[in-house]
């Protein structure tokens, strides 16, 4: 490190560049305050050490120069006189200085002083170095994102009247103006769920970006993956020395590097259970401290979780808090698996049918009619994921300008095997309609729901079973219900 050091005395100043020198440093030496201020618009020096009574510019002069100058105001600068007293220490102290010495100097206390101020120079630069990596990596990180949502824009048609989400389906579409509605309200905490494979993360995307591709960040949190014991820290973030191997300077958590944007809690019910209170205080407050610190932080970050598991019953088995349960449903989104939105299949289909056939160079345009009735026949278990790795599986395999049925074999044997054998229906020829007219939707309903509480007693209860044998969502069975 290179340290400056000013002194009117050739003995004293020859003396004390070579203590500096000894300690590892580079001193560069000045014999005047004049020149001092001359070097130090052309270098940086992080520690200055400057002798006070000096011919012209004084030491204290030297001193609120340095400290006014902002190339210079950081350096940490050192005071030396022989005729110290304690007022002209206090005055030194006031503009500035790091530290005040008299002489003769003890040699010992000299070395101790230089050394702790390089050291805190050190420390300061390393802090300024992890905050701009660390603010960079944010700002590559959300660049990155806008470039991805930009794109899924390009490639995604309007289906309609939406931007990146197909939704045909009237469950879709409810699900995009609810993402509309929660974009635009920064501070609701929104819980998405559905099954595997149905699109959360893109739900959530589109919640943060909205229709304008927001460039604050999207910070992304998998519940199920991070250790328990670090879950707070990777959250909060901790201060220097919060615990065993953590950075001597400390480091923000997802919460603090989010700022304004979006943190996403995916997989939330897989949240270790000892720290949902501490979630459930910092959703409640908007205020959080890191692991070790005693400032509060802000949170400004907007929180959307996401889960495929059945929250509501984990709350009934004790595996869930109720209170933050009910705190993260302030905003609510179920995605229907697409088994249960048919409608959206095709134009799926089509969409992830034209993405592939530019990717991987094919000459498919459009979908055979069997192609198409293979895949509407399909129950889809994995969702909109398994749609989109079977028309990639398929594109890898094949070429032409339609998607065949025997491009799709490999879909559980494919064509008539795969769907689902229709229910018996009993012997209608007695039926009798009223003669006052009927209303065909709550008669339908009537029976659906007399159907499934059927199927529910015959399983004791059990929703999940029941669900399992009527080939519905366990939430769907919920809702039915409720109603």
């Amino acid at each position: 490190m290179k340290i400056l050091v000013v002194d009117d005395e050739a003995i004293s100043l020859s003396s004390l560049g070579d203590t500096v020198s000894m300690l590892g440093h580079e001193p560069v030496l000045c014999g005047s305050a004049e020149h001092a201020l001359e070097l130090c618009r052309e270098t940086f020096f992080p520690v200055i050490v400057t002798d006070i009574r000096m011919p012209g510019m004084d030491g204290l002069e030297l001193l609120e120069r340095i400290k006014e100058t902002p190339a210079t105001a950081e350096s940490d600068v050192i005071m030396v006189t022989g005729h110290g007293d304690v007022e002209t220490a206090i005055q030194a102290l006031r503009s500035g200085a790091y530290d005040f010495l008299r002489k003769p100097l003890d040699a010992r206390e000299f070395i101790a002083v230089v050394e702790r101020s390089a050291e805190h120079q050190s420390l300061r630069q390393e802090n300024i170095e992890r905050t701009y990596h660390c603010d960079k990596r944010i700002e590559e990180a959300t660049e990155d994102l806008r470039r991805e949502v930009d794109g899924m824009r390009r490639m995604l048609r309007q289906v309609a009247g939406v931007g990146d989400v197909v939704a045909v389906s009237s469950s879709m579409q409810e699900v995009l103006r609810n993402t509309r509605l929660y974009h635009e309200n920064h501070d609701v905490t929104v819980l998405i769920e559905g099954e595997t494979g149905t699109g959360k993360e893109i739900v959530a995307r589109c919640i943060h970006f909205g229709e304008e591709a927001a460039t604050t960040p999207f910070v992304d949190i998998n519940c199920s993956v991070i250790s328990e014991n670090l879950f707070e820290s990777e959250l909060f973030g901790y201060e220097s020395g919060a615990f065993t191997g953590s950075h001597r300077a400390g480091a923000k958590g997802k919460l603090e590097a989010a700022g304004d944007g979006t943190v996403f809690l995916d997989e939330i019910g897989d949240l270790p259970l000892h720290f949902q209170p501490k979630l459930l205080r910092v959703l409640q407050e908007r205020t959080f401290y890191r692991v070790g610190g005693i400032k509060k932080r802000e949170l400004r970050a907007r929180i959307v979780c996401a889960t495929n598991q059945d929250l509501a019953e984990m709350v009934e088995q004790g595996l869930f808090r109720r209170d933050l349960y009910h705190r993260l449903k302030i905003g609510y989104i179920h995605i229907p698996p697409l088994r249960e939105r048919r409608e959206d299949i095709l134009p799926l289909a089509e969409l992830f049918l034209g993405q592939q056939a530019q990717l991987k160079g094919r000459a498919f345009q459009r979908l055979s009619r069997g192609g198409a009735e293979l895949l509407r026949g399909q129950e889809w278990k994995g969702n909109v994921r398994e749609l989109k790795n079977a028309i990639e599986r398929a594109l890898l395999m094949h070429d032409g300008p339609e998607l065949l049925p025997e491009h799709l074999e490999f879909l559980h044997g494919g064509g008539a095997a795969a769907r689902p054998m229709p229910l018996a229906l009993p012997d209608l020829a007695g039926l009798q309609l009223p003669d006052e007219g009927l209303n065909l939707d709550d008669y339908l309903h009537a029976l659906k729901r007399e159907i499934v509480l059927q199927a529910v007693a015959r399983f004791d209860g059990n929703k999940s079973k029941a669900a399992e044998f009527l080939g519905w969502d366990r939430n769907k069975i919920y809702r039915l219900l409720d109603q």
